[in-house]
């Protein structure tokens, strides 16, 4: 079975956005330090200050790949040998209604099986890992639509091509992944979180 290792570090869910944007930003380095060693990758990568594309993005180093979010409560890092994206939502997030009406308005609520809220963030945040994977922005957002979903596989189109994301719960918390390698959606693939100390 072939694993991309996600790290969660939990965060207080009072932090305001700034406080909660300096806590990520500490936290980071040690999450994507843990999430490259269980990957295998070797241990020079530069976890403490891993290099950005002109875009923002996080920059490959010596064909290794990195992706990291965060939102309330939670940062979340993936270091693998091949291309991510990685998104995460908090569950209790207010105002996920206006998704709802976009969902259904598209026609993609009926074919995720549920319109509550975390069908739908769950589908959101598939959305914004696929659109991290191919390095756009939420612009593209109505343009990469659900096909189907297979428990926690959503099968989003997006630039002519289907694509598989992962999207688990985590607690309170959804982690979506997507990848461009095959296994990662065959059942022979899995997102495996693992959580680190909650930062105080």
């Amino acid at each position: 079975m072939m694993r991309a290792h996600a790290v969660l570090v939990p965060l207080p869910t009072s932090l305001a956005r700034r406080e909660r944007f300096r806590a990520a930003r500490a936290a980071l380095p040690g999450a994507l330090r843990t999430s490259a060693e269980l990957a295998g990758a070797p241990r020079d990568l530069p976890c403490d200050d891993w290099p950005r594309t002109a875009a923002g993005a996080p920059a490959p180093v010596d064909g290794w790949h990195a992706s990291f979010a965060d939102t309330t409560g939670l940062v979340v890092a993936l270091v693998a040998p091949a291309p991510v994206g990685l998104d995460v939502e908090w569950c209790l997030r207010p105002r996920w209604e206006a998704a709802r009406a976009r969902f259904r308005e598209s026609g993609e609520l009926a074919l995720l099986g549920a319109d509550d809220r975390a069908a739908v963030l769950a589908l959101w945040t598939a959305k914004e890992a696929l659109l991290k994977l191919a390095g756009v922005g939420l612009a593209d957002l109505a343009r990469c639509p659900l096909r189907r979903r297979a428990g926690e596989l959503f099968h989003l189109e997006h630039a002519g091509r289907e694509h598989a994301v992962r999207v688990l719960v985590a607690g309170e918390h959804l982690v979506a992944c997507a990848s461009a390698v095959p296994w990662f959606a065959s059942s022979d693939g899995e997102l495996a979180l693992h959580t680190l100390e909650a930062v105080s």
